[in-house]
C-alpha cells in the first residue's frame, strides 16, 4: 500500500492569496516544495504575497491550474520561465493556454480522475460544472495531514462533488453570490442568468444548502472563496455558512473568507492531524 510520509512535525498549510474574480492563486506548503494552485493574480501580487507568509517564489516547486479562464492563468507562464517550474494543466486547458501565447517551463500533465503526485502531494482532479471553454478541475488533494477539497469555480453542487469532498478535513470551495444581491444587483441580465446558472458560479445560498445536507464528518474547516465584490459581502457569506453549519450541529468547523485583496488566514492540516511518534510515520492512502 503506497502512503505519504511526513517528514518533520511541520504542518501541511494552505493560504489562499487573493480570490475573487480579478484573480485567484493559494499556496499549498507540503512536505516537499510548495505549490501554487492557481496563479491569476499579476506576477508582482503572487511575489509580494507570498513574501508575506515568508515563501520565496524561488522555493515553488510547480504551478496547478483549475480551468482556462485568466483570473486563474495569468501569471502562470511567466511565473513557470521566471522560476523554471512545471505548469500542469488538462491538454484542453494547455492547448488554449498555449494559443494564447503562453511559453512555460515545461507542462506536466492532468487528466481528470487519475491520481498524480506533484512535490509529495496526491492531486485527483475531477471535472465540476463551470463555462470555461475546457473542463474546469476541482481536485481531491491528498497529504500527510489528511485531505484538501478544492473547487473554487462550480455552478452547482454535482453527485461526483458531494462523494469526493465527503471525507476532506479542509474544503476551499466557492461561496460567489448572495442570491438577492445578484437579483438586485446592477448586472444585465444575461450576466445575471449565467453567473447563477448550472455552469456559472455557486452562491452562499448553495453552498450552505451543501453544509447542511452533505458536509463531511471529517471537515474541520471550509475555505469561502471566490467572492464577488459587487454580489457578495464577506460577512454575509461568512453568517450564511456559520448558520448552515450551527443548523446541522457543527459549530466546531472553522470558517475562513478569502478576499480578493489580501492574504487570507493560513490553515495548519496539523493542527488536526493524528501524532503517530516524532518523525517518519505514514499516512495510507487508498491505492
Amino acid at each position: 500500500m503506497r502512503g505519504l510520509a511526513r517528514e518533520d512535525d511541520i504542518g501541511i498549510r494552505l493560504t489562499v492569496l487573493g480570490s475573487g474574480s480579478a484573480g485567484n492563486a493559494t499556496l499549498l506548503q507540503g512536505p516537499d516544495q510548495p505549490v501554487l494552485i492557481d496563479a491569476g493574480l499579476s506576477y508582482r501580487d503572487v511575489a509580494r504575497r507570498l513574501d508575506t507568509v515568508g515563501v520565496s517564489p524561488h522555493s515553488v516547486g510547480a504551478v496547478v491550474i483549475t480551468h482556462a479562464h485568466g483570473d486563474h492563468t495569468r501569471c502562470a507562464a511567466l511565473f513557470s520561465r521566471r522560476h523554471d517550474v512545471p505548469v500542469f494543466a488538462t491538454m484542453a486547458t494547455r492547448a488554449i493556454m498555449e494559443s494564447s501565447g503562453a511559453e512555460v517551463a515545461a507542462w506536466g500533465q492532468l487528466a481528470c480522475d487519475t491520481s498524480c503526485d506533484i512535490c509529495g502531494l496526491r492531486f485527483t482532479p475531477f471535472e465540476v460544472s463551470h463555462d470555461a471553454e475546457a473542463e474546469t478541475m476541482a481536485f481531491v488533494i491528498e497529504t500527510p495531514d489528511g485531505t484538501v477539497g478544492y473547487a473554487t469555480d462550480v455552478g452547482m453542487v454535482t453527485p461526483a462533488l458531494r462523494t469526493k469532498f465527503r471525507d476532506c478535513r479542509v474544503l476551499v470551495i466557492e461561496s460567489n453570490h448572495a442570491d438577492d444581491l445578484l437579483q438586485f444587483g446592477p448586472y444585465a441580465r444575461s450576466t445575471k442568468a449565467r453567473i447563477s446558472g448550472s455552469r456559472g458560479h455557486l452562491s452562499n445560498e448553495s453552498l450552505a444548502r451543501f453544509v447542511r445536507a452533505d458536509l463531511g464528518p471529517s471537515v474541520r474547516c471550509v475555505v469561502l472563496a471566490h467572492l464577488s465584490r459587487v454580489n457578495n459581502v464577506p460577512e454575509i457569506a461568512e453568517m450564511t455558512c456559520r448558520e448552515a453549519l450551527a443548523g446541522c450541529g457543527r459549530d466546531e468547523v472553522q470558517v475562513i473568507v478569502s478576499r480578493q485583496d489580501r492574504v487570507a488566514e493560513t490553515v495548519d492540516l496539523g493542527v488536526w492531524a493524528a501524532r503517530r511518534g516524532t518523525q517518519g510515520y505514514q499516512v495510507a492512502l487508498p491505492f
